[in-house]
């Protein structure tokens, strides 16, 4: 016991000569918090002066124009479509719609269209978050619609499947500086994804869900639009819940030409929907703003920051509420 005593006692001595000879210092290593909430992020439009030209976005100003003007919204965007300007971000994510062309995508990662996106985002050093992935027959008309006539933008489980070996070819060729990516899938209805088991087993094979929630067609008004909140609200705690990321894909917006619309219509509609019970803090809970000047939306100015009404107003309070309240 004595002996024991005393080896320890010499560990401790040697112990305080050597912190003493090279002066270290036990320091606690506190772990960095996690995030209590996901990310914002920004579509924008037009993002150059010659865009703004376009008739139907002429007078609204650009992207490029407010350059170094939006110090905060420059700051606090976490994630961008198709655009860096002055933000500081390096994240991006797009909107990607399989083939109209034919039934089945290019399996081919040398002349595979999604493939090529994803290198001009990384050329740019910028790193791809999310894509924001559907099928879109019923807009566009041509191609294979979806499993599923209720929601017919989900992907089948070949796309699904197809996807994840192009990425790992295309990184096995050197195209790609990854093997694997987030597919999102881009969903036209609110919780039929969460409610059908065949479709169920599709988005498990995916990272996350999208929802697009316009103020205009189907959407329009909030009473009886599209939208339904209950819905709305239990696809977005289904995909959290399995651990899947929801993003809510959130405009276009209506502006002042439009009939029905009152003084800062898109803050009071995402007020509804979080007093219904859409998650608003969550880490995997992203708030997307697709800022594209639709119909009356046109007419709604870039910027400044300073005006709430602005694009970059709106950004500015999105970020606010999602990130510091």
């Amino acid at each position: 016991m004595i002996l024991k005593q005393k080896k320890l006692y010499k560990k401790i001595v040697v112990m305080v000569l050597l912190i003493g000879l090279y002066g270290c210092q036990i320091v606690e290593v506190k772990p960095k918090p996690k995030s209590k909430h996901g990310l914002v992020g920004l579509r924008p439009l037009p993002r150059s002066v010659e865009e703004s030209k376009i008739k139907w976005l002429s007078g609204i100003g650009s992207y490029d124009e407010w350059s170094g003007k939006f110090p905060f919204v420059a700051e606090n965007t976490d994630v961008l479509m198709d655009y860096k300007g002055c933000f500081t971000t390096k994240r991006a994510f797009f909107e990607h719609y399989l083939p109209s062309d034919s039934d089945w995508i290019d399996t081919n990662p040398e002349t595979n269209p999604l493939v090529k996106k994803i290198r001009d985002v990384e050329k740019k050093g910028m790193i791809m978050e999310h894509i924001l992935i559907c099928r879109e027959a019923e807009l566009r008309g041509k191609g294979r619609r979806g499993p599923f006539p209720k929601d017919s933008r989900i992907l089948y489980k070949k796309d699904v499947d197809d996807l994840r070996k192009l990425f790992r070819d295309a990184y096995a060729k050197g195209l790609l500086l990854h093997d694997n990516y987030k597919l999102i899938q881009l969903v036209t209805h609110a919780s039929f994804f969460s409610d059908d088991p065949k479709a169920r087993e599709i988005i498990m094979k995916m990272d996350g869900v999208a929802y697009e929630s316009h103020q205009f067609n189907r959407h329009w008004p909030f009473e009886t639009g599209w939208t339904c909140p209950k819905e709305l609200v239990r696809g977005a705690k289904w995909t959290l819940a399995h651990g899947k990321e929801y993003i809510f894909y959130y405009g276009p917006f209506i502006y002042k030409q439009s009939k029905g619309y009152y003084d800062f219509v898109e803050r009071d509609w995402l007020y509804k929907f979080w007093k219904a019970g859409l998650p608003k803090h969550n880490p995997h809970m992203h708030y997307y703003l697709n800022a594209f000047p639709f119909g009356s939306g046109s007419n709604r100015p870039v910027g400044p920051e300073s005006d709430p009404h602005s694009y970059l107003g709106m950004m500015k309070w999105l970020i606010k509420e999602i990130k510091y309240k």
